[in-house]
């Protein structure tokens, strides 16, 4: 189907539920075929993608293993063909302030939300550089300038993809590849209602400048945007989509 994305592929990785979920239907919508890495099946994705009219393949990854990573890309390169975009979405959650957090938690969470884009960007390198509008696109997060308490791990490790962004994109620059990372606040997912009381998402909206829920969709508005032709020249930059509540 015609869109701003039409003949591009893209990898989604997290893309069985929530955010990466909404991200993949977001892209197919535009155009683009979905290639989904997850630990958990993506099959009501592959219905919301293939519904458009799109491409689409799946497989059981663990991002923070390079063995596994690698034979993904192979598997999309075979199924699809070289990709486009990489959005690295897969990311852990876990709650423990910095007295209760031990460095077995510390690690685990670094090595799903930094170790795993790191690995993603290398596996699918040479086709970012080789692609006419190649696109890397971080989901990091708001926590990591909010900081409350809870999330000490989660938190340091979105600085760190926050520093991968940076990093990357400075080292795609001369391929003409746009690096560029969201970062949501907290965002209305089955997965985030089940973390969270009613009362948390309450006190949240109230510390916003907009008053409702984030939605997914509001996040994957802005990584459709960023992937397209329309956000060429922007690069570097980390877009915070929180309905005003972070200062920095």
């Amino acid at each position: 189907m015609a869109g701003r994305l039409t003949d591009r592929i893209a990898v989604v990785t997290g893309g069985s539920a929530g955010i990466g979920r909404e991200i993949a239907r977001k892209l197919a919508s535009e155009g683009t075929d979905i290639a989904v890495a997850d630990i958990n099946p993506a099959e009501e994705t592959r219905a919301l993608v293939e519904a458009t009219g799109q491409r689409f393949f799946s497989a059981k990854v663990d991002v923070s293993d390079e063995a596994q990573v690698n034979v993904f890309a192979g598997e999309v390169r075979d199924a699809l063909g070289p990709v486009d975009i990489l959005v690295n979405n897969a990311a852990i959650v876990p709650l423990a302030d910095f007295d209760n957090a031990t460095f077995e938690h510390w690690k685990h969470t670094f090595a799903i939300n930094a170790d795993g884009p790191f690995l993603t960007a290398k596996a699918f390198f040479g086709d970012l550089k080789h692609s006419d509008a190649g696109r890397v696109i971080n989901i990091t997060a708001a926590a990591y300038w909010t900081t409350p308490p809870p999330f000490v791990a989660y938190a340091s490790s979105k600085g760190a993809l926050n520093g991968l962004t940076h990093v990357l994109a400075a080292n795609l620059a001369g391929h003409d590849v746009t690096v560029n990372a969201v970062a949501p606040s907290l965002i209305q997912t089955a997965t985030t209602l089940q973390a969270v009381s009613e009362e948390f998402f309450d006190q949240t909206v109230r510390m916003q400048d907009l008053k409702r829920r984030g939605k997914p969709e509001d996040i994957a508005n802005t990584v459709a945007f960023l992937a397209s032709d329309e956000a060429a020249f922007i690069t570097d930059q980390i877009i915070v989509v929180d309905g005003g509540i972070t200062r920095r």
